[in-house]
């Protein structure tokens, strides 16, 4: 896993401080780049800048807990036109949006491709007894993959099973062509192994943790506990 993952994984669960509806409840989000290249993803969520030093390719930004509601979302990437729009948070819900690029298919006036366009898709969490895996290709027509011994063709955002995977590393080929590789998983769970690739021969790839999400227990709203008179003898202090 890249450094930033790593961090952020130490840290769990990060509340992103964004206004919202009333309510105790939260959503989930988790964010890839997969943008090849040297240059780092600006990314805000409502207004609220994600990462402070941007998400560089290959990277994503760990699990987020984030108030239900509709959000806006914003993504620059170097001279790239920024991308816009909205995402919707579901109560108890997780979601992995990749950050990828679709080619600009109009020319401009001297009969060049106009540059690509930032894209993002959202993909739900999954439950996994054990290791599971999941392959998803960014590129923007059906492709030909090889990931270890197993051979498939890939449609662009359609999620396949990759079965009887036990958590090993592998190289990721495409048309016979290295395109990525992963590490060992020492931990079992959900995962999706995300391709994406800018069109011109660069590529990025990322193996990331997709486990449902759980609000942590002093997060979740007491319930049926009944109201305990403070003790005479010490008075109870107010909470912040």
């Amino acid at each position: 896993m890249k450094s930033l993952s790593k961090a952020l994984a130490l840290l769990g669960l990060l509340i992103l401080p964004l206004s919202a509806q009333n309510g105790d409840g939260y959503g989930f989000l988790n964010i890839a780049n997969l943008i090849p290249g040297n240059g780092a993803c600006e990314i805000s969520i409502g207004g609220e800048t994600l990462v402070p030093d941007g998400l560089k390719s290959g990277t994503y930004t760990g699990w987020f807990m984030v108030k239900p509601g509709a959000k806006s979302i914003t993504i620059s990437f170097g001279e790239l036109k920024s991308a816009s729009g909205n995402i919707t948070i579901t109560e108890g819900a997780g979601n992995l949006i990749g950050i990828y690029l679709e080619p600009d298919k109009r020319l401009d006036t001297e009969g060049k491709p106009l540059p690509p366009k930032i894209r993002i898709k959202s993909f739900p969490s999954f439950a996994s007894k054990g290791f599971g895996l999941k392959f998803v290709s960014l590129f923007p027509e059906k492709s030909r993959f090889q990931i270890g011994n197993l051979k498939l063709e890939a449609e662009p955002f359609k999620p396949l099973e990759i079965p009887k995977w036990n958590g090993a590393g592998f190289e990721i080929l495409h048309s016979g062509k290295p395109v990525g590789k992963t590490t060992s998983s020492s931990e079992s769970g959900a995962f999706y192994l995300l391709v994406g690739t800018d069109s011109e021969g660069a590529y990025a790839s990322v193996l990331v943790s997709s486990n449902d999400q759980e609000v942590p227990g002093y997060l979740k709203p007491e319930k049926n506990k009944p109201k305990t008179p403070p003790s005479t003898s010490q008075q109870s202090s107010p909470q912040p």
